[in-house]
């Protein structure tokens, strides 16, 4: 996204030609097969992530409420 508004910026200053060539890039990344490779990786590891943290959050809890009850 930082990247997409710094280059916004530079294109507008670039005029209208600029622009065209930002967008144009702009729609050659979104559409690129290994953009859609790397997000659906991305997910996986999110998702392998999320679900060892909430099991060991699940784990780490369970003796504290222990003590305190």
């Amino acid at each position: 996204m930082i990247g997409v508004a710094v280059g916004y910026i530079l294109g507008t200053r670039a005029g209208a030609e600029g622009y065209e060539e930002l967008v144009k890039a702009v729609r050659t990344i979104t559409s690129s097969g290994e953009l859609k490779e790397l997000a659906v990786g991305a997910a996986g590891l999110l998702g392998d992530v999320l679900k060892g943290g909430t099991s060991a959050l699940g784990q780490g809890t369970e003796p504290a409420l222990r003590r305190i009850a």
